[in-house]
């Protein structure tokens, strides 16, 4: 049985997704397996994933270790990457509207930039998650490394944007809770992922205890704080609806 779209008799859908729904599903499964991964390393290789070159004792595994490194939290990090990268790129062109409708048309470059860097940001998230750090550093390493400046810059563009280059100067009380919640996110990512780099370097050259346990909790936070960037893509598009039809799909 076809049901009519709201605007159009003639046309039939067979499956209407909210995108505020599609969004949180779409974050919630990196998060999940994130999550899930760091549990399980603990309860079942705490002693081998704290391990480090000097010895020295750890509490808190590093991210690579707890999703690369064992079975079966290899796995379940892979399906959820695998599994949401075609989600999460649809979201990518969701956003992209949303820009194009919502910021001066004298950004329309930078507009263009933070997309490309979204992008990129998303294929470095895969080519991570292919090339573990025990097994291929360089690629990891050279992934990593793009993944977190393409992340950072896409963060501060959208932020900038909404903020300063928007068509209307006045904001609703929700477009005002998502830019808060965008700059919240951005600047904890940006100095946890400054703590990380800090407590990486001291532990290499001082070898002291706990260190390499600050690291990995500061690695934490900075993927949680960038998944929740990227949840306030629900507060952007709450309205629009996905139709799955019979030629396709559309998005109002």
């Amino acid at each position: 049985m076809y049901l009519p779209l709201h605007n159009g008799a003639e046309r039939k859908y067979f499956v209407k997704i909210s995108v505020k729904k599609f969004g949180l599903f779409t974050v919630s499964l990196p998060l999940f397996a994130f999550i899930t991964c760091i549990l399980i390393t603990l309860y079942k290789d705490y002693e081998t994933a704290n391990n480090t070159h000097c010895k020295v004792p750890n509490v808190f595994p590093s991210i690579s270790a707890s999703i690369g490194n064992f079975e079966p939290q290899r796995s379940i990090w892979r399906t959820a990457i695998y599994g949401h990268a075609p989600l999460r790129f649809f979201m990518i062109y969701l956003r992209w509207n949303y820009y194009r409708n919502v910021i001066s048309q004298s950004c329309a470059f930078v507009v263009k930039l933070a997309v490309f860097l979204n992008i990129i940001e998303n294929l470095s998230l895969i080519g991570l998650t292919y090339w573990t750090s025990s097994k291929n550093y360089p690629f990891h390493e050279a992934c990593f490394k793009t993944f977190i400046g393409c992340s950072i810059f896409y963060m501060f563009f959208t932020c900038m944007m909404l903020t300063k280059y928007r068509r209307r100067t006045t904001l609703t009380h929700l477009e005002k809770y998502s830019i808060m919640l965008k700059w919240r996110s951005f600047l904890v990512n940006v100095g946890s992922f400054a703590f990380a780099a800090y407590f990486f370097l001291r532990h290499n050259r001082l070898c002291e205890p706990y260190v390499y346990s600050m690291f990995g909790f500061s690695e934490y936070i900075v993927v949680v704080s960038n998944i929740m960037f990227h949840m306030t893509t629900v507060y952007d598009v709450r309205k629009q609806f996905i139709y799955f039809t019979r030629n396709g799909f559309l998005i109002e």
